[in-house]
Parts: C-alpha cells; sequence; structure tokens
C-alpha cells in the first residue's frame, strides 16, 4: 500500500463566544495484492484519489456553555481498513464514503456535574452488494442512514466518587433497496438502545475501585431482519493500586456475573456468544 497525503486546517476564533474549524485533505492510495493461492489468486490494484473535506462552527454563550454544529466526510477502500480484502472483484469499485452531521452541547451544570447531549446522521453510501443479474459480481449500489441521539452525564459526588453514564438511541435503515436487501430494512448488529453507567472510588491515594453496566437493546443479525440477537446487560468491575515511581497495577473483571449473552453475529445462524468472566491484570508505567 502507498499512501500520500496532504491536509490543511485552521481554526478561526471570531469574537470570545464563536469559532470556526476548517479543514480539507486530500489522500493518494495505491493498492497493490499478489495473492498466491491457487484458486481465487490472481494479481490485483487499484488507486484512489480521495477529497475529505470538515467544517465546525463553535459557540459558547456563556462560560459554562459550548454548542457546536459540524459536518465532515470520511472514505474506507474497498481492501478493508487492513488493506487485505481487495480481490478481482473490489478492485473496480469505488470506496465505502461516510458523510457525518451532528450538532450537540456541552453544559456544566454545577461545578462538577458536566452534561453532553448530541444529534448526528450518518450516511454511507457505496456499500457493496451482490449483482441482481449475476450474484457471483459485486456492483455499488445500496445507501445506509444512521440518526441517533448520544447524552452523556458526569458527576463528582465527591472528591473521591465520580459516577458517569451514557444513552444512546440510534436508528440506522437501509435507504436504497439492493439485492442483499429492500430499502426500510434495519442495518444489522445495531442496538436501538445502549446505555452505560460507571462509578469509581477512590478509596485511598493509591487505592481506587471501580463498578458499572453495560447494557443493549436487541438487534439484527443480518440484512435479512429475520434473526434478533436478545438485549443484555452486563457488569463490570475493577481494581486499582498506584505504586511507586509511576507504576500503577490495575485488575479489571468484565462480565462479573457471568451472564449469557450474544453480542455479535456473523449472519442468521452464526452467532457469537459474549465472553464468560474474565479477569485481566495489567501494569502501566507512566513518565
Amino acid at each position: 500500500a502507498s499512501v500520500a497525503a496532504a491536509y490543511v486546517q485552521d481554526q478561526l476564533r471570531l469574537s470570545e463566544g464563536f469559532e470556526i474549524i476548517a479543514g480539507m485533505r486530500f489522500d493518494s492510495l495505491k493498492i497493490d495484492v499478489d495473492d498466491l493461492r491457487p484458486v481465487g489468486g490472481g494479481e490485483f490494484d487499484r488507486r484512489d484519489s480521495l477529497w475529505s473535506p470538515r467544517l465546525g462552527l463553535i459557540a459558547k454563550p456563556a462560560k459554562n456553555v459550548s454548542l457546536y454544529a459540524s459536518y465532515s466526510r470520511s472514505f474506507l477502500p474497498q481492501s478493508g481498513d487492513q488493506f487485505s480484502s481487495l480481490t478481482d472483484i473490489t478492485d473496480g469499485l469505488k470506496p465505502e464514503l461516510f458523510d457525518n452531521y451532528e450538532v450537540g452541547a456541552k453544559w456544566e451544570i454545577l461545578d462538577g456535574l458536566l452534561a453532553t447531549a448530541a444529534i448526528y446522521q450518518l450516511d454511507r453510501s457505496n456499500t457493496r452488494a451482490a449483482d441482481p443479474v449475476d450474484p457471483s459480481h459485486t456492483v455499488l449500489t445500496g445507501k445506509q442512514r444512521s440518526r441517533g441521539i448520544e447524552l452523556g452525564l458526569e458527576r463528582s459526588v465527591t472528591s473521591r466518587w465520580l459516577i458517569s453514564g451514557g444513552y444512546s438511541f440510534q436508528d440506522a435503515t437501509i435507504t436504497e433497496t439492493t439485492s442483499a436487501a429492500l430499502a426500510g430494512r434495519k442495518v444489522p448488529l445495531v442496538p436501538r438502545h445502549s446505555f452505560s453507567l460507571w462509578n469509581r472510588y477512590d478509596v485511598t491515594k493509591q487505592t481506587g475501585v471501580g463498578l458499572g453496566v453495560i447494557a443493549r437493546s436487541k438487534a439484527y443479525t443480518s440484512v435479512s431482519n429475520v434473526v434478533k440477537l436478545p438485549g443484555y446487560a452486563r457488569i463490570d468491575a475493577a481494581v486499582f493500586y498506584k505504586l511507586a515511581n509511576g507504576l500503577q497495577a490495575q485488575l479489571n473483571a468484565e462480565n462479573l456475573l457471568d451472564s449469557h449473552y450474544f453480542p455479535t453475529a456473523s449472519n442468521d445462524n452464526n452467532i457469537a456468544p459474549g465472553a464468560p468472566r474474565t479477569i485481566k491484570a495489567t501494569l502501566a508505567y507512566r513518565f
């Protein structure tokens, strides 16, 4: 993979309460693949020249309130984010295109109490689909749109106790009919409701403990919209300990109650269970 890129970006402060962020990026991406497999292999290549604009507006009507609006465009090559899936079919396809629109706010309601809110729309195009005439070929048809709301709240209850929570609502829909899915079907593996809550309490200056919950509502396993993954909730915990000379030890317990749940799937009959109770120990050094 050969990549050349250039970008320019500036942040302009027009007044004490208003700022503009604007930028443009150009990417030239050349992919060459030599697949040595006797079946399905071969030499494939593709070059893409991509322009990615970005624009953001920030308004601060008060010291404790910040409002923003933003637009950005990004791409995903058909070779994937690891540049490993280019084939004789995908080497002729344009990259997937993402346009993201978002407005939001940050508000420090009280000292130590921070609230955030965002409304967004993500439009995705150039998605892959099977050719209705010849299913062995792939064509660029189909579009998806995700709309959602994200809410967050963080509170320092005391100097030792911090609580942070978040909720998101997301509606992800196929907006253009393909041979694999009709317009109006829901995008797979996207729960409509997501919730998280985390507590951290510092017992001493060296020791802290954490406890939280992650919850997801139902989601479809594929674009067929026939099979659903059940909703689930998982409890996690953690212990932190600061050692001398910048060292910190941490013990994390994921799925503390050993719940049985299914977070993802490859298709309607290949559904992956979530990991059982998992304990992870880490040692970090900061300097």
